[in-house]
């Protein structure tokens, strides 16, 4: 596995509260983006990337990743309630893990992983966001959903509980497979045609700049981080 990656703190915000990992000798890669107040979201999510890869180094199986990632969810919320300026921190988080052929990833927040697949792009992850559930729901459309008021509002964050519910899912990675790990400055800027396109005509390191790029252009509103794994031996 190969895998390109970068972050960017946009044109609004003074801080950069996105984090990410690339580990290409343990095949781990992370991606967070923080919240909660002046230092907090940095704070969460570097804490996230850093002691999630430690953890997932010597991981075998879908249960010992989901307990990784309890415990360093429990760390966090511990850390919150000992520092009175970081309370109430939180972070969200895309994680890939490779075992072999198998790649298994979890989500937790509005942070995305993507496949593409023969040029289709599709999301593997599912927002844990209010608005999300609305459109679950049917209670609005996938256009009001793009300026809903409460765009913002997760439902699950890590670090934000002593427990949380974790889901690790499992997909078998050919050849040729794309993914991607972004957080929501990407996301919020770009929809996924446009993506797809992006990621369809470009090599993954070229791609990973012209997705920032383009968010960029668009406003740049929130920090913008970008993964992109392709595999060896596959178009890279």
């Amino acid at each position: 596995m190969i895998a390109y990656g970068a972050t960017n703190v946009g044109k609004v915000r003074k801080n950069n509260e996105d984090a990410f990992k690339i580990s290409d000798k343990e095949n781990i890669y992370l991606l967070a983006d923080g919240m909660g107040g002046h230092l907090g979201g940095e704070f969460a999510s570097s804490m996230a990337v850093q002691d999630l890869e430690k953890l997932l180094i010597d991981v075998r199986n879908k249960t010992e990743i989901k307990e990784a990632i309890e415990e360093v969810n429990r760390k966090i919320y511990q850390k919150s309630l000992e520092d009175e300026n970081l309370s109430g921190m939180g972070t969200t988080l895309s994680m890939v893990k490779i075992l072999e052929d198998h790649l298994y990833f979890a989500n937790i927040g509005d942070s995305r992983i993507y496949r593409l697949k023969d040029g289709n792009l599709t999301q593997l992850t599912i927002d844990d966001s209010y608005v999300n559930y609305l459109l679950e729901v049917g209670a609005i459309t996938s256009d009001q959903a793009k300026d809903h008021p409460k765009k913002n509002v997760l439902l699950k964050a890590l670090g934000t509980t002593e427990d949380i519910e974790v889901f690790v899912q499992e997909v078998q990675w050919q050849e040729d497979d794309l993914y991607l790990l972004c957080s929501d400055g990407l996301t919020n800027m770009l929809d996924e045609e446009e993506i797809q396109e992006i990621l369809s005509s470009h090599e993954a390191k070229e791609a990973v700049d012209i997705l920032i790029d383009r968010a960029l252009g668009r406003g740049g509103k929130d920090n913008i981080t970008v993964i992109i794994l392709t595999i060896k031996g596959g178009a890279q």
